[in-house]
């Protein structure tokens, strides 16, 4: 029944995007917005390809994952081939509360000095907005949260420390340079402190890099979006940096559907890794990371398959992943430059030179027993 069961499913999994005043324009939140969507989305989440988590179970244990369970999978499978009935009223879970910060009133929020305008009509747009923390002093964050001033026309975003001096703030360019990167957020996406005594630096001073990525709605809208930064009450122990896996510039010839990149990275001295996010862009069409120890011993950190360029959060391990000195960190991606690829911007294919991060790794540096 939909009001007993399968609204608590769109609940905890879809609602974020399928909402009223959304990133998406199909609402799943009643029967009546949902039930014309109904075959459509049985076969979206059997393909997988709702919601979009993309990294494969059995490769990686993360926090927060939002991908379907089985039993969910069967449960909406089986409202579907059972001629989608309704259900009683009264089962009807509570509605939930959107907005507020997630994990309380954050120690600093920061806002662009003007609001963003988008044009009406089709297609994307990228911009880059630089905030100044007016930190007198250096900071520790713990935590990141960032709340869309127009949820219907913000997709996803991400955050880092700006590289560039020269930067006005009001210079929406693309080039969003940071030095250190200080999150990621995509509708629906959970909002955790880091582990105990792990924080990042944002130095006295610092400005923030926020790149928003818009879809265009049917009206000409104006977005002010805030981020909010959680600080630790005393200098980190275990201070995060992440560092980025960048392939050698290569070239792919046109038609190609599963030309291989590889890097490699060895690990200088001994850290544990916190988090990892593949960077592919728009030719991908999976990415694996996989660490191999010095002992032998060999884990795949990371398989993301059926890859979408579009949507690339932050995967937090469940418990971090120790990297002894001399760890070999090996990432391999397959792109797709071929005319089958939709994302691909040239049509038809061409040659393309291809230079890029793979991914990126968080990490803590750590003494190795002796």
């Amino acid at each position: 029944m939909f009001n007993k069961e399968i609204v608590r499913i769109f609940q905890r999994h879809c609602l974020a995007c399928h909402d009223s005043g959304t990133i998406t324009d199909i609402s799943l939140a009643t029967y009546a917005q949902a039930r014309p969507w109904a075959k459509a989305f049985k076969e979206e989440v059997l393909e997988k390809r709702m919601p979009p988590y993309q990294a494969v179970k059995g490769f990686g244990r993360f926090h927060d994952d939002y991908s379907l369970t089985q039993r969910e999978i069967d449960q909406i499978v089986s409202w579907v081939e059972g001629g989608v009935p309704k259900g009683d009223d009264k089962d009807l879970p509570t509605s939930l509360a959107m907005g507020g910060w997630l994990l309380g009133q954050p120690d600093l929020v920061l806002e662009p000095e003007s609001k963003v305008n988008i044009s009406a009509g089709e297609g994307d747009e990228y911009r880059c907005l630089t905030l100044g923390t007016n930190l007198k002093e250096d900071r520790w964050v713990t935590a990141v949260d960032f709340h869309p001033g127009h949820g219907a026309a913000v997709h996803c975003a991400s955050f880092g420390i700006d590289l560039s001096q020269v930067r006005g703030t009001t210079d929406y360019s693309l080039d969003c340079a940071a030095a250190d990167s200080l999150g990621t957020w995509m509708p629906g996406q959970a909002v955790s402190r880091l582990p105990k005594n792990v924080a990042r630096l944002l130095p006295a001073g610092a400005r923030i890099v926020m790149r928003i990525h818009y879809h265009k709605t049917k009206e000409a809208v104006s977005d002010q979006s805030s981020l909010g930064l959680y600080f630790a009450r005393d200098q980190a122990t275990k201070p995060l940096r992440t560092i980025a896996l960048a392939a050698p510039e290569t070239e792919i010839p046109a038609g190609a559907e599963r030309y291989r990149v590889k890097v490699t990275y060895t690990m200088p001295e001994a850290a544990e890794a916190i988090a990892i996010r593949p960077l592919l862009f728009p030719f991908a069409k999976s990415v694996e990371a996989t660490a191999y120890r010095p002992d032998g011993m060999t884990e795949v950190l990371i398989w993301a398959r059926a890859y979408r360029y579009d949507w690339q959060p932050d995967y937090t391990f469940r418990k971090p992943v120790t990297l002894p000195k001399g760890t070999r960190i090996e990432v391999i991606a397959y792109l797709d430059n071929s005319d089958n690829n939709q994302n691909n911007p040239n049509n038809p294919a061409r040659a393309v030179r291809f230079a890029s991060a793979l991914c990126e790794l968080s990490l803590i540096n750590v003494r190795e027993k002796t």
